[in-house]
């Protein structure tokens, strides 16, 4: 209704401009027929056709191009009514004319003083009417902008109530490490106000090496986009809070870049790990121990079977022989099996220091070890230049030894044939040992690294069962993995990851 109100008000006052300037033209055209001109010559009337003639069409032109002003229409009666006052001016300046004058000329002093009046408004009201634009158009924006910062405010509001019932901590960081903005976590898990906070850095919340781990990890994030770190948080109490921070650097309002993400607590994870530790600790203990003593009752066992068979050859019987032969066979199956147990048990804690191991020696020793069974199988090894990293030669060469056995046992029918190679994959090696021998099935190559599983009977092909998942603990030791690849009877390649030497993290 508003809108059709000025839509009806800019016509309106636009209509009744360019009617007055008509009128005044108009009334030049005829004022030498009117009945109630005294001075009807010519000259007069050329004077009166530019006085009044040229404001008529100013007016009339005037009214007709004030849509292509920058006045508003609701404003245009604003003009109309500035002409209004033009014209009562100049009656108003008629009457002392009138009143000095013997022949005053009524009709043309009072057209050419009206119009001269209405001009003068008409000039005068645009002016107006342009100020009153402004100020209107100034009014507008205020109340646009006093209604964007309401719905500013209130989507402010709404964010930081949705951040609020996060649990983790959310935070965002400047360059320097200063807190841009956080919800109400960090104040419940720290224990500082808001407005303490706000005075704080992010290197604040923590202490010692954690201080430093943290200035570092901001640097970082900003350097490669992203950052995820687990640290200390100090509270105000005193106390310590494992978290875990994980954020992505992206641009504020004003274009600057910033730090955003969010910190939980992962004291539940970190104690879980600290009890599976415990017991795998545990474990390796037992293991360790019960390989160890289980090693001389065994041998022991084996002792008496064959001092049974050296002394008693001739009195046992074909039968009680071959029971002989299976008994010795499965104690020596135990005792490597034992061997085997006790060296994984060792891995973690009698591992030595890592240190730098050239690839290529560890791999001679492995093939000078495995010579004999080299020639008499007339394999073909194949050996690429190998990098240096940094690990522990004994539990490596025994990882070459594993894989390479395994390469020379599951040939086939046919010769060997093994390769072994190492591409580096950014801050990792990739070492792959490639044979081309029965291969094994897809549901069966994650069981292999399995402890004690076995996918051939003893009769096939001997062994312990435990040298793969060995090579697994050693590779995982080293901060690699291990996996295979293989279709049967196209052969397999096992590969595993060591770190680059130089990037390496003792």
């Amino acid at each position: 209704m508003g809108f059709r109100k000025r839509t009806y008000a800019g016509v309106t006052g636009r209509k009744f401009i360019v009617a007055l300037g008509g009128i005044f033209v108009a009334l030049v055209a005829i004022y030498p027929f009117l009945p109630i001109v005294d001075d009807g010559s010519s000259e007069t009337w050329v004077v009166l056709g530019i006085l009044v003639g040229i404001p008529g069409l100013v007016l009339s032109y005037g009214g007709y191009r004030l849509p292509q002003t920058d006045i508003r229409p609701e404003l245009y009666p604003t003009v109309g009514k500035w002409c209004l006052r033009g014209i009562v001016g100049g009656l108003a300046i008629m009457i002392p004319i009138v009143l000095a004058s013997d022949d005053p000329n009524i009709v043309g002093n009072t057209l050419l003083l009206t119009a001269l009046g209405s001009l003068a408004g008409f000039g005068a009201g645009r002016y107006d009417a342009r100020a009153k634009t402004r100020q209107l158009e100034l009014q507008e924006t205020v109340d646009q902008l006093e209604t964007s910062n309401e719905r500013l405010e209130r989507h402010q509001q709404y964010t930081d109530d949705v951040l609020d019932t996060i649990d983790d901590v959310f935070y965002v960081l400047d360059e320097n490490g200063s807190l841009e903005r956080w919800n109400q976590s960090l104040s419940e898990v720290s224990g500082y106000t808001d407005e303490k906070i706000s005075s704080m850095t992010a290197a604040d919340f923590f202490e010692d090496d954690d201080r430093d781990a943290a200035v570092a990890a901001i640097h970082k994030g900003f350097e490669s986009g992203s950052v995820d770190v687990e640290l200390e948080l100090r509270t105000k109490d005193g106390d310590t809070v494992p978290f875990e921070f994980v954020g992505s650097t992206l641009e504020n309002t004003s274009g600057n870049s910033v730090l955003a993400g969010i910190g939980r607590d992962v004291s539940d994870r970190v104690e879980r790990e600290q009890r599976l530790e415990e017991s795998n600790e545990r474990l390796e203990q037992f293991a360790y121990g019960a390989s160890h003593d289980l090693q001389e009752p065994l041998r022991m066992v084996s002792s008496y079977l064959r001092l049974i068979e050296d002394r008693a050859d001739e009195e046992l019987t074909e039968e009680t022989e071959e029971f002989l032969e299976f008994a010795i066979d499965g104690a020596d199956r135990m005792r490597d099996m034992i061997q085997g147990l006790l060296a994984y048990s060792r891995v973690e804690h009698q591992g030595e220091p890592l240190e730098p191991v050239d690839l290529n020696e560890v791999v001679r020793d492995v093939c000078d070890d495995l010579d004999v069974r080299i020639t008499e199988s007339d394999a073909d090894v194949d050996i690429e230049e190998l990098p240096c990293v940094a690990g522990d030669e004994r539990q490596l060469r025994q990882v070459f030894q594993n894989l390479l056995s395994n390469a020379l046992e599951y040939s086939g029918d046919e010769p060997p044939q093994v390769h072994i190679s190492a591409d580096r994959n950014s801050s990792m090696w990739e070492v792959s040992v490639r044979d081309e021998g029965i291969g094994i099935e897809p549901d069966e190559q994650d069981r292999i690294f399995e402890v004690f599983q076995r996918l051939h009977s003893q009769n096939d092909h001997g062994g312990s069962g435990i040298g793969l998942a060995l090579c697994e603990r050693i590779v995982e030791r080293h901060g690699g993995e291990i996996w295979v690849e293989s279709e049967p009877g196209e052969g397999a390649t096992f590969s595993f990851t060591l770190p680059v030497r130089d990037e390496h993290v003792e």
